[in-house]
């Protein structure tokens, strides 16, 4: 199953917008985890955004999972990027080897 980095930048201004929200958006996130869609995913160092990786169908499919994200719902990333990835090499390349 193809695979895809979801890229979110949040603002300085949703800060306390996401600490509100931030247990609802961890529970949707460790139902995806226990689901083996989110592989891995954490925020950025500097809080700027997060990063999942993320297994799914198409990226039309992503977008919409991503939308139910209680952080987006609640309109507190300022942006989303989706990405079709192909690992290679590491942990996420064991699925299968194109190489």
């Amino acid at each position: 199953m193809p695979m895809f980095v979801v890229e979110y930048s949040y603002t300085p201004e949703t800060s306390s917008g996401r600490d509100d929200h931030r247990t609802d958006h961890r529970a949707w996130i460790q139902e995806l985890v226990r689901r083996h869609t989110i592989r891995s995913s954490g925020p950025l160092a500097d809080h700027s955004g997060a990063i999942f990786i993320v297994e799914s169908a198409d990226a039309d499919t992503v977008t919409r999972m991503f939308s139910h994200d209680p952080f987006a719902r609640a309109g507190l990333v300022d942006s989303v990027r989706v990405t079709e990835w192909q690992p290679k090499r590491g942990d996420a390349s064991l699925r299968e080897s194109t190489d």
